[in-house]
């Protein structure tokens, strides 16, 4: 459909290449959406290596916010994680970045880091610069956060925990 669009009839009017011109752009926005829906349930590298999987999550959210200061310390090399708690570890971080971008202005301060802790594996978000007042912190948005807390702890069989300092919010992921 997308190739039959593209390619110019003879006959075609003003008026035709026009909705043709509309449809494509839906046609665009469409595949897009299905690929941004893919790669968020299947996250790419989830196979290969959790470090270079939030690595390309991180470098996608940059392009699509600029404006976003966002720095990492992720190993080079990393104990195999299933692909099914990785899957977990990026739908979260991808759920508290979500949070974070429609709950504040684009202009705040993210770093995070993976670490080995003892047994533990502990992954560390920290938002900085926070522009989240008492009116944008309702009862609905805490709830979220909890439950997504809550959630992680259950699917990790670990620990979740966050903190809030003046402007900024540090949430661990242990497992």
């Amino acid at each position: 459909m997308r190739r039959h669009l593209e390619s110019p009839l003879p006959t075609s009017s003003d008026s035709q290449h026009k909705l043709n011109t509309h449809y494509l752009e839906n046609i665009e926005k469409f595949h897009y959406s299905i690929k941004e829906l893919s790669d968020y349930l299947y996250p790419a590298y989830v196979d290969e290596s959790l470090p270079l999987a939030i690595r390309h999550v991180l470098d996608t959210w940059n392009k699509r916010f600029p404006r976003l200061n966002i720095k990492y310390e992720l190993p080079n090399e990393w104990r195999e994680e299933s692909s099914d708690r990785s899957q977990v570890i990026l739908i979260g971080l991808e759920e508290l970045l979500i949070w974070s971008v429609s709950n504040n202005s684009n202009n705040f301060s993210l770093f995070v880091s993976l670490t080995l802790q003892g047994n533990w594996n502990e992954l560390m978000i920290k938002f900085t610069d926070l522009n989240v007042s008492k009116s944008t912190l309702t009862a609905a948005t805490t709830d979220d956060l909890l439950h997504l807390c809550r959630a992680l702890k259950f699917w990790l069989s670990g620990k979740c925990s966050r903190y809030r300092q003046n402007q900024a919010e540090i949430w661990y992921l242990r497992w």
